[in-house]
């Protein structure tokens, strides 16, 4: 997916779901405001003209960038000394204009593994894969019947400070993901349960 269309759902989405912390908590562009206009007529969208003129008369700021995704939005920079606060008052009670939201600060994070098998563990994020059954035929998972591994790497990657506990007698001691990592080795690891031997 490119990075044009990457930033045009991350607006469609602020947009519409801004509701979901205050700008405060989410943090955002002090001297920015997205805007989003009301056509002119069903279906004929203002010019940046027309825009700008609504702008002005308010004394509020200048279009930086339009945005086709999202027809009528446009991206304000505000004058110099403009709060944004004030600003989303008085765009939200003026006619022309639809709504207008901070430009809220955003990181777009990948939690998933770079593995070709990921795919495979759907225990870790099951999206209802289909699994190959021995002796043929295949068997198809069920959606989020996981333990929430992405979301989990969305809080910590393993920076040291997080310990995890398997309480498994399946676990292969072997594995190349797990060779060097178990606390205390593999000789506390068969102290600690004898059935893996």
């Amino acid at each position: 997916m490119s990075k044009k269309i990457l930033t045009s759902l991350a607006i469609a989405y602020l947009t519409a779901y801004s509701s979901v912390g205050t700008a405060s908590e989410l943090g955002y562009k002090e001297d920015e405001l997205l805007v989003c206009f009301a056509p002119k007529a069903p279906g004929i969208q203002r010019s940046t003209t027309e825009k700008n003129e609504i702008l002005r008369s308010l004394g509020l700021g200048t279009i930086k960038r339009d945005y086709r995704v999202v027809p009528g939005l446009s991206l304000v920079k505000l004058p110099s000394g403009q709060k944004v606060q004030d600003a989303l008052k008085t765009f939200n009670r003026t006619n022309g204009i639809l709504y207008a939201e901070p430009n809220y600060k955003i990181k777009l994070l990948s939690t998933f593994p770079n593995d070709t098998r990921f795919n495979e563990l759907w225990g870790m994020h099951n999206t209802g894969q289909p699994h190959p059954l021995e002796g043929g035929g295949t068997s198809f998972g069920t959606a989020d019947a996981d333990i929430d591994a992405p979301e989990g790497w969305e809080i910590s990657t393993g920076s040291g400070d997080v310990v995890i506990a398997i309480i498994d007698e399946g676990v292969d001691l072997t594995h190349e993901d797990l060779v060097n990592k178990l606390v205390g080795g593999w000789d506390f690891a068969c102290k600690l349960c004898p059935k893996l031997l």
